[in-house]
């Protein structure tokens, strides 16, 4: 009898080991929960937005509920920075839609609910740094947001 192994392209190992090395690194760094819950959507969702420009619900919602989940502990802070990062990130995209999209918009209310308010200005200011090298290296100002806000996160709950 044969075994077949699925076929695993490049992009899908590539993502497969960036997983496992953000995860090593907050095991070794004995960070919270939220570290690993952030790497692996993380990295899911920074590829489809990458690739598709979208950040779809079946990914942030679910973020979104696990990280509140993983607050249960400060429901009430949580829920403050959920709503002060979700909030902040809503004006821009009323006051200037082409600068940021409804799924990023989604996207901050449940990375808010991992970090504290102290955290939320410097994860602002990260996530543009990301935002702005990807425009950089993609040679184009047509670069998502997710991925800068997910790697903010991330290096903010981790380090």
């Amino acid at each position: 009898m044969t075994t077949v192994l699925p076929a695993f392209t490049p992009g899908a190992l590539l993502r497969g080991a960036l997983v496992a090395s953000l995860w090593t690194v907050a095991s070794v760094l004995g960070a919270p929960p939220a570290s690993f819950v952030l790497a692996w959507f993380g990295v899911v969702l920074a590829a489809v937005d990458l690739r598709h420009h979208r950040l779809p619900d079946a990914l942030t919602l679910p973020l979104a509920a696990a990280l509140l989940l993983l607050q249960s502990h400060r429901l009430g802070g949580a829920l403050l920075t959920a709503a002060v990062f979700g909030g902040a990130h809503l004006a821009v995209r009323r006051l200037k839609p082409a600068c940021m999209g409804g799924g990023d918009v989604k996207l901050t209310f449940g990375l808010g609910a991992a970090l504290s308010l102290p955290q939320l200005l410097p994860a602002a200011i990260l996530s543009s740094a990301v935002t702005l090298a990807l425009a950089a290296l993609k040679r184009t100002r047509a670069v998502p947001h997710g991925p800068g806000l997910l790697a903010a996160t991330w290096a903010l709950t981790t380090l």
